[in-house]
């Protein structure tokens, strides 16, 4: 579960990704015409009438809106040729306060219910099913249920669970007590221990607000539309979490999660009929309708600009002269306004998105900033859309110049407008978007369409993307300045605008343990003895839970008996093409082919390679031959998804002593444009440019921006890489070009004002690996169009330099220096929580070992949740089993050493055989969740190209899984984990007294 913030934009190149929410696949629709024929206009259907079908002949399906007769519940079903089948139920949640009662009711359901009265049905799913997802997410204005799964029986159980959490929980008030807040002594089992407070949501949104710039995302929210629910904290305030009760918990659940104010989302190729029928039989039909009155009504607009600051933490990964964030939000339209939104988007990437937006050029280029301000962007997650425009890492005496920059550039753009091409680019965005296929298509659109639904808008008019288009672009012809009166209506002569900035304050963090001091004082300070008596008895009563043995049979499960035996080989034709090997898949992919290519780096001078990460985040960026970055940029948005440049590493499968580390570059186009992408990488690899330092030096400040960011909601991630950074060659490496290294490495140029000799190394790396020497390929493409793919293949490598080598595609040895060694290491962060992790190094992928070891990790899920999440209190925690790795982490903990003993203590768990059989076979269901996940067609054949792996292997190693015995298990806790002869540990969080005077582990501070 998680708390999704959906006023974020997530920044990729310093642009929104405006195409990545419009990710639609394409494939002929029996499902839909089945629906069309089935379910006709004013039929009623198991208490469901239907009120509207449709076509989306662009997105190759068939909508169904319905509503539920007795109830009034909105009912949307997309008919779909896709197994991968979806559901979600979600509720319009308005809290008026900052206690985070959506956000913990969230957490609640979902910890039994009158059918499932076990202790968190929910996460005991998990490894009862094959779901290819399964979560649930608390936004500003809405709780919404979701899960995927290709398996018909496994759809069935999933939504009798969830739709039993959501209209049936127990809401107990131990559960409450753990997930949301409480007053526990800090020793449940010492009375004289002091009381402090507790919690899973109260230590979750601690980690959150740890990192500034989500602070102050969530300030302008509150400000820019702070009359109704938007000005509170969903989520969860921590110091205002405290003060919620669970009578209101429980008064707010009758309120809000009513059939009336529900919304169902039905998606893929599974009858409709069936949802409908157990729906109403079993929930629907019990309720009557009533007026939940949660609508939010439109933000009464401002006729005179406003101000707000923010005060936050200094960053340690930030200059401490360049900590500032500023922002200038505006008010635009409603949501329910489905055109324009979508202009409004369009509006939004020509701003903003890339190198030729206006504002790109206006903002990062000047390096007044070091990024956009993650808020920065076109957001339609709220009743009213809104924009924002600011940047992070500005100086204190630079914020003027910034907002004069910002009111000088929408005065440039309504004067001088876009360009056509301009325009064009990104209307081939949306074009491309829908017919790239994604596995997790149904998914997306459920999460899409979940904003303009949930305030009353029509989801199925948000879908017919081809209609928008074709009534955008009458609106240009029409109107040549169209959209330059777009940005004088919404920026220029806007009046409801809100400027917004955020600096460190000293001793901020301190400031904040204070408060959270003076607010355990009071509640304290109020306690009677009956209070401090019950406090005590709740807290034994909580731990004698999580301790009981549950009977989970009330649970259903699949069986190993439902897993497919055999699986679906994928069509892979190897050839060599002018000398150098290429791997054909040819797939339905709907008029798309993907491209994608390794240039092995391991022959690279050791000076030379802890560069190839930032070699690979310029490589593309930079620009090629006769076209600077702009126009490299444009071009590929003209014809491409894009140009992406990824460092590559993985281990042989077989071999632990052999790896490939590399560049991996990747795109993908339609069909017709293969040549004008290929000549694109072409000029990249013949004349890429890397001389501009002003362009490096904005790139380099992004990049580091982006990497600070990440931490404090990646810190587990990180964690895991430099626990195991010690114990083997391959994963120190990942460790330098991923890990926290380069995090310091990044920081250490951004903030270097000569780069000279930078971009000299970088030239040098150019010219060792952008050959055909040591190059492999892969083409994704229709089964007619592969000829003509490998014929512009062939075009394209008799473009490059270099004499194919007849080692390319083979596996580098491991150096015999590369000797491992046990390490524990502390990285102190200003974080109020912990990352932690122990990381151990075991074998590839091939070995016998390897599917024991898998299944290990999801059997320690059983006891790690518990001690970790359920007691500790931390927002997750659990084990991953990875080829030659095996790593236990913990998410925003709030405990340390307690933490790493009970990945121990897991160890011993497994020693002592205190699992069942059913245990197992759960465990290797979990397994299968990711190795049977969907796969989208221009990602098939991908395993064998960037890890090696055939479809022999792949097969053997399932087969393996399915024969994992339970002495196997003890056998590996044993081998690899409780007697090995090295591990890495690694603590990413606040200063620990413990740590640092403990002669075994090393202190960094940060």
């Amino acid at each position: 579960m998680s708390y999704l913030r959906l006023i974020t934009k997530t920044l990729r190149n310093g642009r929104p990704t405006f195409r990545k929410c419009m990710q639609f696949r394409s494939a002929a629709s029996t499902a839909g015409e089945a629906a069309k024929a089935d379910f006709p206009v004013g039929e009623e259907v198991s208490g469901f009438v239907v009120e509207d079908t449709r076509d989306i002949p662009e997105l190759h399906m068939t909508t169904v809106r319905l509503r539920h007769v007795r109830t009034g519940a909105d009912y949307l079903h997309i008919a779909r040729d896709d197994p991968n089948n979806v559901f979600c139920v979600g509720f319009r949640t308005t809290p008026m306060d900052s206690t985070g009662v959506p956000h913990i009711l969230e957490h609640s359901v979902l910890c039994g219910s009158k059918n499932y009265p076990c202790r968190d049905p929910f996460f005991k799913m998990l490894n009862r099913s094959l779901s290819t997802f399964m979560n649930a997410m608390t936004g500003c204005d809405y709780t919404i249920y979701p899960f995927s799964t290709q398996n018909p029986v496994d759809f069935r159980n999933l939504m009798s669970v969830y739709l039993d959490a959501v209209f049936s929980p127990r809401l107990d008030e131990l559960d409450f007590l753990q997930e949301g807040w409480r007053l526990e002594h800090e020793d449940p089992q010492d009375r004289s221990s002091g009381i402090v407070l507790k919690g899973v949501v109260f230590n979750e949104m601690k980690g959150v607000f740890a990192d500034s710039q989500r602070l102050f995302m969530q300030k302008v929210q509150n400000d820019l539309l702070p009359y109704h629910t938007y000005g509170v904290v969903s989520g969860g305030d921590p110091l205002s979490i405290p003060e919620l009760t669970w009578h209101q918990l429980r008064a707010f659940h009758a309120d809000h999660y009513h059939p009336s104010n529900s919304r169902f989302f039905t998606y893929g190729d599974q009858p409709l009929a069936d949802h409908l029928s157990f729906i109403h039989d079993k929930y629907l039909s019990q309720y009557a309708k009533i007026e939940p009155k949660t609508e939010v009504p439109n933000e009464p607009r401002w006729s005179v600009p406003r101000t707000s600051h923010v005060a936050c933490a200094m960053d340690p990964m930030t200059p401490a002269e360049s900590q500032t964030s500023v922002a200038v939000s505006y008010l635009l339209s409603s949501i329910t306004d489905t055109f324009e939104t979508f202009v409004l988007q369009i509006l939004g990437e020509l701003l903003m998105g890339g190198p030729n937006a206006p504002f790109y050029k206006t903002l990062l280029e000047t390096q007044l900033g070091s990024n956009f301000s993650p808020v920065a962007g076109f957001d339609s997650h709220t009743r009213d859309t809104t924009f924002t425009m600011g940047l992070q890492g500005v100086k204190v005496d630079d914020v003027k110049s910034v907002l004069s920059i910002i009111d000088q550039t929408f005065d440039q753009v309504i004067e001088e407008g876009f360009s056509a091409e301009r325009v064009e680019a990104v209307l081939h965005s949306v074009e491309l978007a829908m017919k790239h296929q994604s596995a997790s298509f149904g998914l997306g659109i459920a999460m899409a369409l979940t904003p303009l639904w949930n305030h009353d808008g029509n989801p199925v008019d948000a879908l017919e993307i081809n209609k928008s288009i074709t009534r955008f672009r009458a609106c240009l012809r029409d109107d040549p300045q169209f959209l330059q009166k777009k940005v004088e209506k919404y920026f220029k002569n806007n009046g409801h605008k809100l400027t917004t900035t955020m600096a460190p304050k000293e001793g901020y963090e301190e400031g904040l343990q204070e408060e959270e001091k003076k607010l355990l004082s009071r509640k304290l300070e109020t306690l009677t003895e009956e209070d401090k008596e019950k406090i005590w008895n709740l807290g034994h009563a909580l731990a004698k839970k999580q301790e009981e043995t549950e009977d989970l049979s009330c649970l259903p499960t699949l069986k190993l008996e439902d897993i497919p035996r055999e699986i679906t080989p994928r069509l892979v034709l190897q050839e060599q093409v002018k000398g150098v090997p290429v791997q054909m898949s040819p797939q339905p992919t709907n008029g798309v082919t993907y491209f994608s290519t390794v240039l092995d780096t391991h022959s690279l001078p050791s000076s030379l390679k802890p560069l190839v990460p930032l070699f690979c985040g310029v490589l593309t960026r930079m620009g090629a031959g006769n076209l600077d970055y702009r126009a490299l940029d444009q071009k590929a948005e003209l014809t491409t998804g894009g140009l992406s440049a990824d460092a590559h590493m993985v281990g042989h499968p077989i071999d632990v002593n052999q790896y490939e580390e590399g560049v991996l570059l990747r795109s993908h186009c339609l069909n017709q444009n293969v040549p004008a992408m290929l000549d694109l990488w072409s000029s990249i690899f013949t004349s890429v440019s890397l001389e501009d330092r002003s362009r490096f030096s904005s790139l380099v400040r992004i990049m580091a921006t982006d990497l600070a960011n990440s931490l404090v909601y990646s810190g587990h991630s990180f964690a895991m890489t430099a626990a195991g950074a010690t114990t083997g060659h391959v994963p120190a490496l990942k460790e330098t070009w991923s890990g926290l290294t380069f995090v310091q490495q990044m920081k250490a140029l951004s903030e270097n004002d000569d780069l000279d000799q930078v971009l000299v190394h970088l030239q040098e790396l150019a010219s060792l690996v952008l050959n055909k020497e040591r190059m492999r390929i892969a083409v994704n493409t229709n089964p007619e169009n592969s000829d003509a793919a490998m014929g512009h293949v062939g075009a394209f490598l008799g473009t490059l330099p270099g004499h194919p080598q007849p080692e390319a595609g083979a596996l580098a040895s491991i150096p015999h220096d590369a000797t491992p060694h046990t390490c524990r290491v502390h990285k102190v962060f200003p974080f109020p929580v912990n990352f932690a992790s122990k990381s151990y190094s075991t074998v590839p992928f091939c070995h016998p070992d390897a599917s024991a070891l898998a299944v290990l990790a999801k059997l320690m899920f059983k006891f790690l949740h518990r001690e970790i999440r359920e007691k500790g209190g931390a927002y997750g925690g659990g084990a991953v089993a990875g080829s030659g790795s095996f790593s236990f982490y913990s998410y925003r903990d709030p405990h340390s050493t307690q933490t790493l003993a009970n990945f121990d203590r897991a160890v011993d768990w497994v020693l002592g055989g205190n699992f069942e059989e059913q245990d197992v076979s759960e465990a290797k269901l979990g397994v299968f969740q990711k190795l049977d996940a969907p796969v989208s067609p221009g990602s098939r054949g991908q395993r064998l190209f960037q890890s090696h792996i055939s479809d022999a292997m792949f097969a053997d190693y399932r087969r393996d899984v399915l024969q994992v015995a339970p002495q196997d298990l003890v056998r590996v806790a044993r081998q690899y984990l409780k007697e090995a002869s090295v591990e890495g540990a690694c603590l990413i969080g606040p200063p620990n007294e413990l740590i640092a005077n403990d002669p075994f582990w090393t202190t960094e501070q940060q």
